[in-house]
């Protein structure tokens, strides 16, 4: 899923606990459940706007923290101030597992080789079935527009 969905689904959990702690584990572990549905962003860094596989992650990267940053202003403006630091911390679970995938991406550090193989593999663990982009939007706008209402209620 994109990230901005993780982040979306961390909110809608942090919405459910004032424990920022509680919602920073639902939204970790919520985002290696989602990741093990089919969601067609898999081939994204073999895009066809930049040369390298690093500039195309990037890209997306940089995407999604605007997604991100959009949702983040939209729920500040819409919930109780109260619930924003679990909010927050939701969130950030949610985004945790690619961070540190996209950590070991940039460094190579072998301390996070085992994660990356771990977290890759969790793709799969439903099914090996992919789907493209174009499948993968059709699969993640529903989640997202959910998780958006589940966070606003």
């Amino acid at each position: 899923m994109y990230i901005t969905v993780h982040a979306a689904a961390g909110a809608a959990i942090g919405t459910l606990t004032l424990n920022p702690i509680l919602a920073f584990i639902g939204g970790f572990i919520s985002h290696l459940i989602l990741d093990m549905i089919p969601h067609g962003d898999e081939g994204i860094q073999k895009c066809i706007w930049f040369k390298t596989k690093m500039q195309c992650t990037i890209a997306a990267a940089l995407i999604d923290f605007i997604g991100v940053t959009i949702l983040l202003i939209f729920l500040i403006n819409r919930v109780d101030i109260a619930l924003l630091p679990s909010i927050i911390a939701g969130m950030a679970g949610g985004i945790a597992p690619d961070a540190l995938w996209g950590f070991h991406e940039l460094t190579k550090t072998p301390l996070l080789g085992w994660y990356r193989r771990w977290h890759s593999n969790g793709h799969n663990f439903l099914t090996k079935k992919k789907i493209n982009i174009i499948q993968g939007l059709l699969v993640q706008i529903p989640f997202l527009a959910v998780f958006v209402w589940f966070a606003l209620q």
